[in-house]
């Protein structure tokens, strides 16, 4: 009776290091996410703020009108490209992520 008293209270403090261990992870896993969170809203507000900044810098510049839609179509093409591509990385990592945990 006592051995087996003693394996179950082992067998218990096993799984509560297992649980602990668990929580932990998923603990860690969650901060890291909220990371990225912050960090994609900096990027998007960073090239957002880019953008309409070159767009007024564009804009205020001397230079004649179809010189000027050019530019803005050349520079809006670009961004949004690159906004495409950003999103594409960002959902390659969201399914590696996913995997992961799954």
């Amino acid at each position: 009776m006592a051995a087996r008293m003693s394996a179950l209270r082992q067998s218990a403090m096993a799984a509560g290091e297992q649980l602990s261990d668990r929580a932990s992870q998923l603990l860690s896993e969650a901060l890291g996410e909220a990371k990225n969170r912050n960090l994609m809203t900096f990027a998007l507000v960073a090239v957002s703020g880019f953008t309409l900044g070159m767009l007024a810098g564009i804009l205020i510049a001397p230079a004649s009108g179809s010189e000027t839609r050019q530019r803005i179509g050349s520079r809006a093409s670009e961004a949004y490209q690159s906004a495409m591509d950003m999103a594409s990385r960002r959902a390659q990592e969201a399914e590696e992520a996913a995997e992961k945990i799954a």
